[in-house]
């Protein structure tokens, strides 16, 4: 039988691993900043 502190890091690092949902959710909320900066850089330089 595995230690507690052997169970604990392999349960942290499955946590740790990102989810395939949570990347694209991330990746299309970035994106949008990313055009709503950009939107507002172009008004700045106007």
């Amino acid at each position: 039988m595995a230690s507690k502190t052997k169970k604990a890091k392999k349960i942290r690092g499955r946590k740790q691993a990102p989810n395939k949902v949570n990347l694209k959710a991330s990746k299309k909320r970035i994106t949008k900043n990313v055009e709503i900066l950009r939107e507002l850089a172009e008004k700045d330089q106007a």
